[in-house]
């Protein structure tokens, strides 16, 4: 199978995060997040390297909830019904996006507990 030219490659990606912003609620939160933490980057004056690193782990976070959401939906393709591999599978996917998440609490205490406080 042929590549899809450049700009056919990207609105290809751009209607993946459609999708996920219109059926995905934990997306919708992690976007939510996202958009705080711009305002915040920009309320409290960041230095660029704060501001990456907020940003790097936002979007770590983004990556990992529309990976998660890949195995889930390719489980779901694979064995419709109910095995317990399969909710391991899944559970495992979780996990790496709820690591991610409080990894980036972590990094935004520390982070933004210099600019607050």
């Amino acid at each position: 199978m042929r590549k899809p030219p450049f700009p056919k490659s990207v609105g290809n990606a751009i209607r993946g995060v459609i999708w996920m912003l219109k059926s995905e609620r934990n997306f919708q939160l992690e976007v939510l997040a996202l958009v705080m933490n711009i305002f915040l980057i920009i309320f409290l004056k960041l230095n660029p390297h704060d501001a990456a690193l907020i940003l790097i782990v936002c979007f770590a976070v983004l990556s990992l909830e529309i990976l998660n959401t890949c195995v889930e939906k390719i489980c779901d393709i694979i064995q419709p019904e109910f095995d317990v591999r399969v909710k391991i599978i899944k559970d495992i996917a979780a996990a790496a996006v709820l690591l991610m998440a409080l990894a980036s609490v972590a990094v935004g205490v520390l982070v933004y507990w210099k600019y607050v406080f």
